[in-house]
């Protein structure tokens, strides 16, 4: 591939759709690209247009940097899909090998606004399980999960879960049917940023999840993903029916009872 002086393509657009095809086709993960001047020259571009197309696939995580190194590939991101399922289940669907650190597995007392969270008083009992999620030994999310006690009696007693949700299924007749989820970007927390191993300036995909059991709700999670790691995929499609959220009723104060 070259640059095409007389396309109505910009340059820097031109030298980063060479560079993808370079990426998708001859340069392995971790491997080093030419630089701003090798780039320059062998495609007959200024420093500056260079600079712009390898500016866009480093903010693409296509590429990253490392200071007096160069700029190198980055790994490809797993798609983090938006459906109801286990990490162990997600992961060994893509063929990587899961694996959790337990962090902590405790009673705590609701506070107001985790009571909010999980429709109960402030003061409640919940159990609170936070993890560390691997893939292939990788730290890729910190897990933080919380439960009503009410609806897990003797979780505590039987040991922090290998799979959460086999467990609520079978020791508590609770498979989750639906949920809600916000996802948001940000900066890790402190302890977020040592547990999975990037810099406080890095970004990750901030999850907050409400799994229900028909209309039961059971779980409130918060959870930290490596951003560089994962990207989002939703499918779409067009309903043959109005979606509607199936706590809803024709008397909006039935919802609270």
């Amino acid at each position: 591939m070259e640059i095409n002086p007389r396309s109505p393509v910009p340059k820097h657009q031109q030298l980063r759709e060479i560079l993808l095809e370079l990426i998708a086709t001859e340069l392995e993960p971790d491997t080093p690209i030419a630089s701003e001047r090798e780039l320059g020259e062998r495609y007959n571009l200024s420093r500056m247009t260079v600079r712009q197309a390898v500016n866009q696939l480093v903010a693409d995580g296509r590429l990253y940097r490392v200071r007096g190194r160069g700029t190198f590939v980055a790994k490809p991101k797993m798609d983090l899909q938006v459906r109801l399922a286990s990490y162990t289940e997600d992961m060994t669907k893509r063929g990587m090998v899961p694996a959790s650190r337990t962090l902590a597995f405790e009673r705590i007392e609701a506070s107001p606004s985790l009571a909010r969270q999980l429709e109960i008083q402030p003061g409640d009992g919940v159990v609170r399980l936070v993890r560390l999620r691997y893939a292939d030994s990788i730290p890729m999310a910190v897990e933080r999960t919380h439960l009503p006690e009410k609806r897990v009696p003797g979780l505590l007693a039987l040991g922090s879960p290998k799979s959460l949700y086999h467990t609520l299924a079978e020791q508590y007749g609770l498979t989750l049917t639906w949920g809600e989820q916000v996802i948001e970007a940000s900066n890790p927390d402190t302890e977020e940023a040592a547990l999975l191993e990037i810099p406080l300036t890095g970004v990750v995909l901030q999850m907050t999840r409400r799994s229900y059991s028909d209309d039961l709700l059971v779980e409130y999670a918060s959870s930290a993903y490596r951003a560089d790691r994962y990207q989002l995929w939703v499918p779409l499609e067009r309903p043959a029916q109005p979606i509607t959220n199936p706590r809803a009723t024709a008397n909006p104060l039935e919802a609270h009872r």
